[in-house]
């Protein structure tokens, strides 16, 4: 298998995770499982990251201050693989900061400062034209506009993963980005976020409309395919032995998604990887928790 490179647009900040016996209540004190954890956070990192584990290579378009978060958050990008050129260090600004509650249940409560994550700027063409596939997440339409425009330009495959925050958006003011897309992944409620409706039906009509493939994650259940409209399907997920930390595990599937096409897979098979990617983060804890291809392999068949 030849190693691809991946190139993914969005955010990078510094995640500080706190394992709860439940959430706080106004009034009410909570207890932590086990000492705090930190790291890098952020879903266009955690996919980069994720894609290297599966085997191939990684790079990233993000902005970081020129704090001691941003310098931490770099040195992990370069120990983890990922390159890290297209990170911009904003000298005035602030490194984004997520503080995740994660409960007993593996449920997570996110409190963020998006610092200087979606500071403007101007992305180059260049790692665009270098790339074998192209990942937008969630951040400002000027980031969305300018990646997906490079990435129709130079013929590479783009998806978009676009979160709450750009769901938000509507379909109105993310509609030209949609139509350079080939893959869209969203869950049930950015799907309601963008078509007015989380309806699995909306899903055929999103392909249609934008001749792209649309991928609909439902949480425990089957995701929904629509490929341009034409066919609709399900892919059954795979059950995880235990839940740990659900945290990363959108950015998970949307990882085993793009490597398996790029593996040649068929996009049933590339959604079964992703299935086979997320059940694997969820039994582990933090946003980059999914282990190794080999060990994804060894727990599922895909």
């Amino acid at each position: 298998m030849a190693t691809k490179q991946i190139l993914c647009v969005g955010h990078l900040v510094y995640d500080i995770r706190d394992y709860v016996n439940s959430f706080p209540q106004p009034d009410k004190s909570v207890f932590m499982r086990m000492p705090s954890q930190f790291g890098p956070g952020g879903s266009a990192a955690n996919v980069a990251m994720n894609c290297v584990k599966l085997g191939h290579t990684a790079g990233l378009i993000s902005n970081v201050g020129a704090d001691m978060h941003g310098k931490f958050l770099i040195n992990e990008l370069r120990a983890r693989g990922v390159d890290k050129r297209e990170v911009k260090q904003i000298k005035s600004g602030r490194t984004g900061l997520s503080i995740i509650l994660i409960d007993s249940q593996g449920q997570v409560m996110v409190i963020e400062d998006p610092g200087c994550v979606d500071a403007p700027r101007k992305i180059s063409p260049k790692p665009f034209s270098n790339s074998n596939w192209v990942h937008m997440t969630g951040c400002t339409h000027s980031w969305l506009e300018q990646a997906s425009s490079y990435a129709h330009k130079a013929g590479v495959p783009l998806s978009f993963d676009p979160g709450r925050a750009a769901a938000r958006m509507g379909i109105e003011k993310l509609s030209r980005v949609i139509e350079r897309v080939d893959f869209l992944v969203l869950n049930r409620k950015e799907l309601a976020a963008l078509s007015g409706s989380g309806s699995a039906l909306e899903v055929k009509d999103l392909a249609r409309e934008f001749n792209c493939t649309v991928v609909l994650k439902t949480g425990h259940g089957p995701a929904v395919v629509s490929q341009d409209g034409k066919s609709t399907y399900e892919v059954p997920p795979f059950n995880a032995k235990k839940v740990v930390d659900t945290l990363g595990a959108g950015d998970a599937f949307a990882s085993g998604l793009i490597c398996g096409k790029l593996e040649g897979r068929s996009t049933y098979e590339s959604v079964k990887m992703a299935h086979a990617c997320a059940a694997a983060k969820v039994m582990h804890a933090g946003a980059q928790g999914m282990p190794k291809k080999a060990a994804v392999k060894k727990e599922f068949s895909f």
